[in-house]
């Protein structure tokens, strides 16, 4: 896990595992705020957070520490590299957490801005979208500008890929069985470095974008569409091209009965809830745990007038802390207080029955 760190609270009676997880990373992004406690390193912000959620969990962590569980046990996770999608997996492989023993229930959480503070955001199944990134090449050759027909120029197969590409959306809404998106992030044709080359016609172009569903097979769907458009149209104009990925995210399903957990710990709390009639579009590597185990991921409402993720004018309320910290601990109190979920997960692990993997949670 490199920077990953996992702390286990454990009770002294058998009873379930609850894991809880934050995100560590940051974004490679320079913040305007100028408040006390922006950040300090150039280029680099928590414009998402992340910052927050690990403070919530160390609030967490004091809670449970004052008061300790009576039975079962809870996992903290600190999680490197969720921006990238690669945190998750990386922590799922690792020998030093699977020596830790599996848990039976997942739960992570993301502010949302725009929606009133402290609303608690749920959606059985989806909740947040799968993502993948892209890069195509396209390789031609130069000429001087004025003999533009003596090279191979990309400027139209540049031009062609966009417009499809942006357009994926509806072009291909008869293809798939929920929404997608597709997003064109950055294009350059010919080189600049050493300023703008008005003599020379191009011989190269290099696009990148991010592909997104909610569904494993319309996503791939999604690469076999712009696979085959790079290559016909490179093919038309006489280039070279290349097709790499990046940052591949699965969609982050929930539970239902997890996803009920969390509803009746909020009403517990008189927090405000929400029922989203749709997935949010942006991507969270969490749904590999929710893919393992099962398990919920929900929102926490971080403001109406609260700045979009990502935005460099971005600070994460330090209400939602306490409000994020008591509800994870209302959701594990109400795990390994029913007994009848500890009787029958003690019976999966004498082997007298299988594990529950869908559904309500056992009890619930």
């Amino acid at each position: 896990m490199q920077t990953g760190v996992c702390a286990v609270y454990e009770g002294r009676q058998e009873g379930p595992g609850v894991l809880v997880r934050c995100e560590l990373d940051a974004l490679p992004i320079q913040e305007r705020n100028r408040f006390e406690h922006r950040s300090t390193v150039p280029g680099v912000a928590h414009l998402c957070g992340h910052d927050g959620h690990m403070a919530t969990l160390v609030a967490l962590a004091g809670d449970l520490g004052a008061n300790p569980i009576d039975r079962g046990r809870v996992f903290l996770l600190f999680q490197p590299a969720e921006e990238t999608g690669a945190g998750a997996v990386a922590v799922l492989e690792d020998p030093r957490f699977r020596a830790l023993g599996d848990p039976d229930y997942v739960y992570a959480l993301h502010n949302v801005p725009k929606y009133p503070l402290g609303a608690v955001l749920l959606r059985e199944g989806v909740f947040a979208q799968g993502s993948v990134g892209f890069i195509v090449n396209f390789a031609g050759r130069t000429s001087h500008a004025s003999y533009p027909e003596h090279g191979v120029s990309p400027s139209a197969a540049v031009a062609r890929l966009v417009t499809a590409v942006d357009a994926f959306g509806t072009s291909l809404a008869g293809k798939v069985a929920a929404p997608v998106l597709a997003t064109i992030s950055f294009a350059r044709i010919g080189r600049a470095e050493t300023g703008p080359n008005f003599g020379t016609a191009p011989g190269e172009a290099c696009v990148s974008g991010v592909l997104r569903a909610q569904r494993s097979a319309d996503l791939e769907l999604l690469r076999a569409e712009l696979g085959g458009l790079a290559a016909r149209l490179a093919g038309e104009s006489g280039l070279a091209h290349s097709l790499t990925w990046h940052e591949a995210f699965a969609a982050t399903a929930s539970d239902a009965g997890c996803v009920a957990m969390v509803r009746d710990a909020a009403r517990r709390l008189r927090l405000e809830v929400r029922e989203l009639d749709e997935p949010f579009r942006w991507s969270e590597d969490f749904g590999h745990f929710t893919a393992a185990f099962p398990g919920a991921f929900f929102g926490l409402g971080s403001g109406i007038d609260q700045p979009q993720l990502h935005d460099d004018g971005y600070d994460y309320p330090d209400d939602l802390i306490e409000t994020g910290a008591r509800l994870f601990r209302a959701i594990i109190d109400r795990h390994l207080e029913d007994r009848l979920k500890v009787d029958r997960l003690q019976d999966d692990r004498r082997g007298h029955r299988a594990p529950t993997r869908s559904g309500r949670p056992p009890g619930s």
